[in-house]
């Protein structure tokens, strides 16, 4: 028997999706009509350059993002993503926690910042950090 056991400890079951799962949705769940209501906010931790919100402070932990982006296209791959299902079970309010999208060979993850609004951070992420499901 083990420690565990013999202490009358049991393993705890999670209560709540992890990050990874994927929303499954219901009747009563209106993709599309979510995705027009999320909004990108650029986040200077993920930048090393000058941005409208500022000039960048990339944390030490957090990935760059491509110098390069369009905002414009940005909010579109973030919409395209929740009107699409590319999201988390993790629910906030009315948003998914997560959301990502797989473009040009990049998968890039969108977290939500303020579930109020449905305001997201989005940065590229490693192919083997994305669900297993993202196509």
């Amino acid at each position: 028997m083990s420690d565990r056991q013999e202490s009358g400890m049991r393993t705890p079951h999670r209560h709540r999706p992890r990050k990874l799962d994927r929303l499954a949705p219901t009747r009563d769940t209106d993709l599309a009509a979510l995705s027009e209501k999320v909004t990108y906010s650029i986040s200077t931790e993920h930048k090393d350059y000058l941005t409208s919100a500022g000039p960048g402070r990339l944390r030490s932990d957090a990935s760059a993002c491509p110098r390069n982006l369009d905002f414009d296209d940005v909010i579109q791959w973030l919409r395209d993503a929740v009107r699409d299902g590319q999201v988390s079970a993790q629910v906030e309010g009315d948003f998914p926690r997560y959301a990502w999208r797989r473009v040009e060979g990049h998968v890039y993850e969108a977290r939500l910042s303020n579930s109020g609004l449905g305001q997201y951070k989005g940065y590229p992420i490693q192919d083997d950090e994305a669900p297993s499901w993202l196509s």
